[in-house]
């Protein structure tokens, strides 16, 4: 599960949720100000506050970085195809 912590008016953010849309992964997006301590705690483990901080399973970080992106779409893949493997 992915989960986006978002801001009003935030480039990124939305950036991040096109990106998202386009290579057809599911999220959860929270606003930031509706849960002010886990944000606070996400930016320490991401080292900023910049938004969106984004959690993809163990991994975080902040700001749209489509590489990670990526990197999440390309495990998602190959859970799915494992899953499927698995099933047959």
């Amino acid at each position: 599960m992915i989960i986006l912590y978002t801001s009003p008016g935030c480039g990124p953010c939305v950036a991040t949720k096109r990106a998202l849309d386009r290579a057809g992964l599911a999220y959860e997006e929270r606003a930031g100000a509706d849960w002010p301590d886990e944000v606070e705690r996400l930016a320490r483990i991401a080292g900023s506050r910049q938004g969106p901080l984004v959690v993809a399973g163990d991994h975080v970080w902040s700001g749209f970085q489509p590489a990670r992106l990526s990197e999440v779409a390309s495990m998602e893949s190959e859970q799915a195809s494992a899953c499927l493997q698995g099933s047959s």
